[in-house]
């Protein structure tokens, strides 16, 4: 009987109310025979009539600068939540191989090193991911009551009923409740999908760092142990490269619309906080900043930890093993030597560099625009 260690309960807890996220997005509460399997498309539909009445409402009414940006904002930012939400929708297959790769890491392993190393590593980050969801959940929401309450104040409209040109004297109040209508549910389907990304991405950085300690118990084994941990070791290495590879297919396209998507918001936000109502867009600012910043982040995390494999290999005391092992743990180097990472439509890399110079970038650009105030 497979044995897992202490906090297994508690993810299995935070697993299911991950697939409870996963099925409410497809709607799987309404019976297939109803809309025979099409249901998994209602978010998908809801997004695209959110993006036409952004594009419809930018093109139609007359708005200066500063609403011009936030319009173009808002389209952006529901093709980046189109695009989550079909990563996840379509790919379940693949989620649930994910889930159950996490699952296995939970296992008690034979050393106890692993084990204690699992337990620290596993345990740690459920915490943080808990923490950043209670920080970014009240921060979506904030934003989005934020940004219809600027336009609530200016009298203007960013998401119009697309066809309300046929009705130009209709009510601000109608125009503000539908603006309320696809705002607040938007806010949610973004943070239900991001929750999903955000709890992989960590997870996969606790099993890098479990495979980390791994290698440097190499050091403080018999050499009687060797042979066996190093095929342990070569098992878990090409797990690893494996669920990465299967990680990068399900949401590689989404890393690269998130990328495109947070340049568009940087070029504009520096220059919405210049406004007189600039503490309506703090929490906004916060959102993109702190979004943009975890994806950022994680690359940095997966390149830097990766990189580092080629290094650990080698300060084990392989000049002890015999040829056997010294060949396996060979492979093992080369395999390691090219670190992997996230990279936005396969060329440029996703790290703390980018978003130091996309930040510089929002700051240049905000100097043009006034240029044209």
């Amino acid at each position: 009987m497979v044995k897992y260690i202490e906090c297994y309960p508690e993810y299995l807890e935070y697993e299911k109310s991950l697939r409870f996220i996963i099925a409410m997005s497809q709607f799987t509460f309404i019976p297939r025979n109803l809309l025979r399997g099409y249901e998994k498309f209602i978010f998908p539909i809801f997004e695209i009539y959110c993006l036409i009445s952004a594009v419809f409402t930018m093109l139609y009414y007359e708005r200066d600068v500063m609403e011009y940006g936030l319009c173009l904002m808002v389209i952006v930012g529901y093709i980046q939540v189109l695009t989550k939400t079909l990563s996840i929708i379509t790919r379940s297959k693949e989620l649930n191989a994910m889930f159950l790769f996490i699952q296995e890491n939970h296992q008690i392993h034979q050393l106890e090193a692993v084990n204690t190393s699992a337990r620290m590593h596993l345990k740690r980050i459920l915490t943080i991911i808990k923490i950043i969801l209670k920080i970014i959940i009240p921060v979506w929401f904030t934003a989005s009551m934020g940004f219809m309450s600027y336009f609530a104040y200016v009298d203007s409209v960013v998401l119009a009923f697309p066809g309300s040109f046929f009705y130009p004297n209709i009510s601000s109040f109608y125009k503000d409740l539908h603006q309320f209508l696809v705002i607040i549910p938007s806010a949610a389907i973004m943070l239900l999908v991001d929750t999903v990304l955000i709890t992989i991405g960590f997870y996969y950085i606790a099993i890098l760092n479990i495979f980390r300690d791994f290698i440097r118990h190499l050091n403080v084994s018999n050499l009687t142990e060797v042979r066996k941990l190093l095929i342990d070791i070569q098992k878990f290495h090409y797990n690893l490269l494996k669920k990465f590879e299967l990680f990068s297919d399900v949401f590689g396209f989404t890393f690269t619309i998130q990328i495109a998507s947070s340049v568009v918001f940087h070029l504009f936000i520096f220059f919405v906080l210049q406004s007189d109502q600039a503490i309506v867009f703090v929490p906004l600012f916060i959102t993109v900043f702190s979004q943009f910043g975890a994806v950022c982040i994680f690359g940095e995390f997966i390149f830097s930890k990766t990189e580092n494999f080629f290094t650990e290999l080698y300060l084990t005391k392989w000049h002890e093993f015999n040829v056997k092992e010294q060949k396996m743990l060979l492979m093992m180097m080369y395999m390691a030597q090219r670190p992997f990472g996230l990279t936005a439509a396969g060329m440029y890399d996703i790290n703390l560099l980018m978003f130091i110079q996309v930040t510089k970038a929002g700051f240049s650009f905000c100097a043009i625009l006034y240029t044209f105030m």
